[in-house]
């Protein structure tokens, strides 16, 4: 293979300093997200300036990686789900999750040292190359590098095979050029990407330390999975739930696809039925099926990046607007977004599409958790519309989506999924060719990313390819920081079915706003 990377050593960290053995029963939600894929980006370097060339050497990332463990005891324990325990409380009904850590058996954090014998600047795009002539570049191949490597695999696999397995796991990849590639892969239980970019930014601040011999910082992760279960409302750990709050929960525009509800079309039927634990349960009722006759599994799948400068968001931000309502320039480049996929889809004007906005519960519980709270306290939350809208329209559907998870309502839902009968069965989204998944990785500083030789050439959202994901982030910031996340302009990654993106980009809609003058 023209550009095979190879690894060279692997080996399992452990933090330096002992940290007290501890069992760590992970939040509500996290344990909610136990079926997603791993949370995993990679950050590509070029060759750095001659002063910083040794900052990225594989001896020194594995010393800073030690160092920032001391912070973040829990990565190198053992992830796994807790012992089904009808009595218990909610930590303990089935399929939750926990971590313990500080014990001899913690499996570590894999550390793999990787060569490759080609260039950086032959695989990755420069700031220019993404953003120049059709703002549009095929990252499709990228997928298929090996920046992470195939095993072992992460706890979170199963809940029954997690022995011994890591949660975090980590590559450093050399190319002949000089330039480095630093990838990350976490269970999503213990990390969205919010979490995952604290994480790569303290590590990067160690590791610069290190290099210029300074004082460590004092790193201060938030890890108290149970602040997030405590802004639950009422009592979580009482025997049935509370209808009331159950009945504002579903206020919230949330979809509660059924995994056991038996459908045609289903990959995996063994797996989508009652466990074994729970086949006792007379009282379960069967909700909505997962759609799986709308997602074609075997259509080839693409990945696009596109581009969107600062000019170009202001004005579709601009057609967006309509008196009386407050839109983000977020909301209306998704809302643009969608309008155009919408459209490639092909389907009647009279079909309902869905955009499952992934959301952040950080700030909208009570007290709030912070920024440098760790986990994974996300919420997919469900936005109608249809090709007959237009894109104000659309930009305040989501809108209307965003304000209703208000500080009473996600406590509600937090109730609701805390009594769960099993924390994997209810799917808040899907995908295909009505459903798609957007992430927002903006306002994360994944740019700010300095392991002492410089800021990152390109960062990548690693996503399996399957068709029906949106991933947003800011472009490669040019110029000062400090300003609003859009003044650089935006960078969404589609990965959808190849026909529909190519449809996509043959759509004079999609770059009606680019060029024109303000």
């Amino acid at each position: 293979m023209a550009h095979s990377i190879i690894p060279t050593s692997s080996t399992r960290l452990f933090p330096d300093e002992p940290s007290s053995a501890c069992t760590v029963p992970l939040s509500i939600l996290d344990a909610s997200v136990g079926n997603f894929a791993p949370a995993a980006a990679a950050w590509v370097y070029d060759v750095p300036p001659a002063e910083g060339k040794s900052a990225l050497t594989p001896a020194l990332l594995k010393l800073s990686l030690i160092k920032t463990l001391n912070a973040y005891p829990q990565w190198a324990g053992q992830l796994q789900y807790t012992q089904y325990n009808p009595k218990g409380g909610h930590t303990s009904r089935s399929r939750r999750c926990k971590v313990t850590y500080g014990i001899p058996a913690d499996p570590g954090v894999e550390f793999v040292v990787a060569d490759s014998s080609t260039d950086i600047a032959s695989l990755f795009p420069s700031v220019e190359e993404r953003t120049s002539g059709a703002g549009a570049f095929d990252a499709s191949s990228l997928g298929e590098l090996e920046l992470l490597p195939k095993s072992p695999d992460l706890a979170s696999h199963s809940s029954a095979d997690f022995t011994g397995l890591p949660c975090l796991i980590v590559q450093v990849t050399n190319f002949k050029c000089g330039g480095s590639v630093i990838a990350l892969k976490s269970s999503h239980p213990l990390a969205d990407a919010q979490t995952l970019t604290t994480f790569i930014n303290d590590w990067a601040a160690v590791n610069r330390a290190l290099f210029y011999n300074l004082p460590l910082s004092l790193l201060s992760p938030i890890f108290l999975p149970a602040a997030l279960d405590g802004a639950a409302s009422g009592d979580i750990d009482a025997a049935s739930p509370d209808p009331e709050i159950v009945k504002i929960a579903h206020e919230l525009p949330i979809h509660r696809y059924d995994w056991w509800t038996p459908v045609e079309g289903c990959p995996a039927p063994e797996a989508a039925t009652i466990p074994p634990h729970l086949a006792s349960l007379t009282d379960i009722e069967l909700g909505p099926p997962i759609p799986w006759h709308e997602w074609d599994l075997t259509a080839p799948v693409s990945n696009f990046l596109l581009y969107f400068s600062a000019d170009e968001l202001a004005r579709i931000w601009a057609a967006a607007v309509s008196p009386g309502h407050t839109i983000s320039r977020f909301d209306a480049l998704q809302a643009h977004v969608w309008a155009v996929l919408m459209l490639a889809q092909g389907k009647s004007p009279e079909e309902e599409f869905h955009m499952n906005l992934s959301l952040g519960m950080r700030d909208r519980v009570v007290p709030p958790l912070g920024a440098r709270a760790l986990g994974s306290p996300i919420v997919l939350a469900r936005a109608s519309g249809t090709t007959g809208m237009s894109l104000a329209e659309l930009a305040r559907a989501i809108r209307a989506v965003v304000v209703s998870f208000t500080p009473v309502r996600v406590a509600a839902v937090l109730h609701e999924m805390a009594f769960d009968v099993d924390s994997r069965r209810m799917w808040g989204g899907f995908i295909g060719w009505r459903n798609t998944i957007v992430t927002s990785w903006m306002r994360l500083g994944v740019y700010e990313v300095d392991f002492g030789g410089g800021r990152p050439r390109f960062v990548q959202a690693v996503m399996p390819a399957m068709a029906g994901v949106i991933q947003v982030m800011e472009a490669m910031p040019q110029s000062s920081s400090g300003g609003p996340w859009y003044q650089d302009g935006a960078s969404v990654s589609l990965m959808l079915s190849t026909d529909v993106i190519q449809r996509m980009l043959k759509d004079p809609l999609l770059r009606k706003y680019r060029g024109q003058s303000s």
